[in-house]
């Protein structure tokens, strides 16, 4: 389960990363174990393990210009700084990200197919999603978002998630929370 504190980016301070996660508990009355950056921006591993969680997931070892420049990164789980990093999926040869921007403007055959090809490469996917994305985002007047981000939202996001998990599940792919997946690695 995910939840979302009311601490923006640009006023993140390291003391912010246990204040986040002690709130987190008190709401959801669960266990709060890992830490994923808005916007997947840099967080200190350091400060991450400090605030007590056991994996950070802040990483999207892609390029995409103005956002990310994470070519350097490990595409695949590993630990640093005593922490598990567990970087978005990124296709093997190319590192096309297969986030939520992709999934939503791609025919689903060819996202699957690339996801197929990248969880055959390392054995898992880790692929996010927002809550928001499930809301029909088309009415321009009244959210504003350019085509490519409300394209396939609402409705058609839940069609194609049920298309994509429905084919996963028929070739007996497995899930877990990345909880259980660190706790097996």
């Amino acid at each position: 389960m995910v939840y979302y504190t009311k601490i923006s980016c640009s006023a993140f301070e390291p003391e912010h990363l246990a204040s986040s996660r002690n709130e987190l508990q008190e709401i959801s009355s669960q266990k709060i174990t890992g830490f994923r950056m808005p916007r997947m921006k840099p967080v200190d591993e350091n400060e991450v393990k400090k605030a007590g969680y056991l994996y950070n997931s802040s990483i999207n070892p892609t390029w995409l210009p103005g956002r990310y420049n994470n070519l350097n990164r490990p595409r695949t789980k590993f630990k640093e700084a005593g922490i598990w990093q567990i970087p978005a999926s990124v296709s093997p040869i190319l590192r096309f990200p297969l986030f939520w921007l992709s999934f939503h403007n791609l025919p689903i055959k060819i996202y699957q197919w690339v996801a197929e090809r990248t969880h055959k490469k390392d054995g898992y996917l880790n692929i996010y999603f927002h809550p928001w994305e499930f809301t029909e985002l088309g009415d321009q007047e009244r959210f504003g978002f350019p085509g490519y981000v409300s394209r396939n939202s609402g409705r058609k996001m839940i069609e194609r998630m049920d298309q994509f998990i429905g084919a996963l599940k028929l070739k007996n792919y497995s899930f877990s929370t990345i909880s259980e997946f660190i706790q097996n690695s």
